[in-house]
């Protein structure tokens, strides 16, 4: 099992693949698709190249939609610029719907 698989390199996820090709061991792993601006981390890229099996786990914005986005945000603010990498910052994350991101609407976050 692998957690955090968006910080693994393309070289990386190409040998959890060869584990699962070589050694038949089940690999599985959990993580983020995109980074705070929507762009893909390498690994996720890598994995969704090569993965025999994509699950997404739901999450829900605030307003109740479907959650694709997470948005880092910054005294009431959606910051838009900004390391791709920013460890240790859990409270500075929220999920939310592509609509809030577009918006900048972080609803009670934002108060």
């Amino acid at each position: 099992i692998v957690d955090e698989v968006q910080f693994l390199k393309k070289e990386q996820i190409d040998l959890l693949a060869d584990i699962v090709d070589y050694f038949d061991i089940p690999v599985i792993c959990y993580g983020l698709r995109t980074d705070f601006t929507s762009t893909l981390f390498e690994g996720s890229k890598r994995l969704f190249e090569v993965a025999d099996r994509i699950e997404e786990i739901p999450t829900v914005c605030w307003c109740g939609r479907r959650a694709h986005f997470n948005a880092r945000f910054s005294d009431g603010k959606i910051l838009r610029i900004g390391e791709q990498i920013f460890l240790g910052a859990n409270e500075s994350y929220v999920s939310l719907c592509r609509r809030h991101f577009k918006e900048g609407n972080l609803g009670e976050k934002g108060r």
